[in-house]
């Protein structure tokens, strides 16, 4: 294993009044399976919190420093990966298939293991929170706790239809598209996006529209928090997928919050987050 820590990126503003200076954000790689894994750390707390991205996303992107800054570096240590094929975790790029979250789990799970960040939370937002759902599975002296992001685990008629028609990202608006653009280049969001919708619709046509993920829920019994936007379009009846399945759950809404509700109001997200964390 080899582990290399690259000198700490340029700090902003903390939110943390109480702050003298800025907390550094460390990155750095990891080799696992012989994939260089890309990773950000954050804080030195006594609270270990893994955070895996969503679909053609990446730490930087998902959990950027405007984010990471609102919780208090005292009370957790925050790791962010860059799952194989995103972000700094290249070459090579990503290969989008139906087990993929399942293969990244073990991943998340030998990262924090090399740090010596066990047991800890884990929190996945989007196609990560699929990544949790498989990581969390894995017991509760691995993970102590699961926080699912703008979850879904199940793909509906409507669904795959929804990313059929968002296939091609030619056709997206500039707003749409520039978020992956700062991290990515166009021909490489064209071909994940694509290559994404059509696992979508692959697990809805012949799975029955359930994600492995889906098959695990009822195997976790650490506490679990389900955070949502109220305007998110994306995500399906948290209380009917989560609520009704997990056997300790709990749902957060933003209700001004779309799919990104994190990123729009990172103070909320942050409160939330600690609050679930500290409780016995």
């Amino acid at each position: 294993m080899v582990i290399e820590i690259t000198p700490p990126m340029t700090d902003c503003s903390s939110s943390l009044e109480a702050s003298a200076a800025p907390v550094p954000l460390e990155t750095g790689h990891m080799l696992i399976n012989d994939v260089n894994i890309g990773y950000c750390r954050y804080g030195s707390g006594p609270n270990f919190l893994l955070c895996i991205c969503g679909a053609v996303g990446c730490y930087s992107k998902d959990f950027p420093e405007a984010v990471l800054r609102q919780f208090d570096p005292t009370l957790v240590t925050i790791i962010c990966i860059d799952p194989p094929g995103y972000g700094t975790s290249r070459p090579p790029d990503r290969k989008q298939e139906i087990m993929r979250c399942t293969k990244d789990s073990e991943f998340c799970v030998k990262l924090m293991q090399g740090l010596s960040l066990v047991p800890f939370t884990v929190c996945g937002w989007s196609e990560g929170a699929r990544t949790a759902v498989d990581v969390a599975a894995r017991g509760p002296t691995i993970v102590k706790k699961m926080i699912l992001m703008a979850a879904g685990t199940r793909v509906t008629a409507m669904g795959a239809n929804a990313f059929r028609g968002m296939r091609n990202t030619d056709q997206w608006l500039p707003t749409a598209r520039l978020p992956y653009l700062k991290h990515y280049d166009e021909a490489f969001l064209k071909k994940q996006w694509a290559d994404l919708c059509d696992v979508v619709v692959e697990v809805y046509e012949m799975m029955g529209g359930r994600f492995p993920c889906d098959h695990k829920l009822n195997q976790i019994t650490q506490p679990s928090l389900i955070v949502n936007g109220g305007q998110d379009r994306f995500c399906s009846d948290p209380k009917k997928d989560f609520l009704n399945v997990l056997k300790n759950a709990r749902l957060e809404t933003q209700l001004h919050g779309g799919h990104d509700f994190h990123i729009k109001y990172p103070k909320w997200f942050a409160d939330k987050v600690q609050v679930f964390i500290k409780e016995k």
